[in-house]
C-alpha cells in the first residue's frame, strides 16, 4: 500500500472516530462538556438568558488562558467563524496549536485537515486518534 493511500486511510479512520465522539457529545447536549465549559456555553448559546456570543467568547478566552484545551478549541472555532467578534485566523490557529500541544483530539484533527503535507496530516490524524482512544479509556474508567 502506498504512503499516500495509507495516509488517506488513517485520515478517514481518525475522522470517523472523531465524528462519532462529536455526535455522542452533541446528543448529550452540554452533558458531554467539561463542567468548566458549561457557564461559557450557556452564555454563548443563550441557555436561561438571551444568547450573547461576545460574552461567551470572553468567557472561553479566560478559561483557555487557564490551560483548558476544550476552551482553547471552542475559542479557536469562534475566532475562525467571527462568532462573538471579529474573525481572527492567526489567533484561531494559535489556540488550535496550544490545544493540540495538550493532545486535544479535535484540535489535532482540525490541524490535520488544514495541513497540506499528507505525511504531516497523517501524523496529526494518528495523534488525534490516539488522544481520542485515551479519552474513551478514561471515560470507561469513570
Amino acid at each position: 500500500m502506498s504512503g499516500l493511500r495509507r495516509a488517506a486511510r488513517s485520515v478517514l479512520l481518525a475522522s470517523w472516530l472523531l465524528s462519532a465522539a462529536v455526535m455522542a457529545a452533541a446528543h448529550d447536549g452540554m452533558a458531554g462538556a467539561p463542567a468548566s465549559l458549561r457557564p461559557c456555553l450557556a452564555v454563548r448559546n443563550g441557555m436561561g438568558a438571551p444568547a450573547d456570543p461576545a460574552a461567551g467568547r470572553r468567557c472561553l478566552r479566560q478559561l483557555a488562558q487557564t490551560g483548558e484545551p476544550a476552551a482553547m478549541f471552542l475559542l479557536a472555532q469562534m475566532l475562525m467563524d467571527g462568532d462573538g467578534g471579529a474573525r481572527d485566523d492567526a489567533a484561531a490557529r494559535a489556540w488550535l496549536e496550544r490545544a493540540a500541544e495538550l493532545d486535544y483530539p479535535e484540535a489535532l484533527q482540525a490541524l490535520a485537515l488544514a495541513e497540506p503535507d499528507p505525511v504531516r496530516s497523517d501524523g496529526l490524524m494518528r495523534a488525534a486518534a490516539h488522544a481520542l482512544a485515551h479519552r474513551a479509556h478514561e471515560a470507561r474508567r469513570q
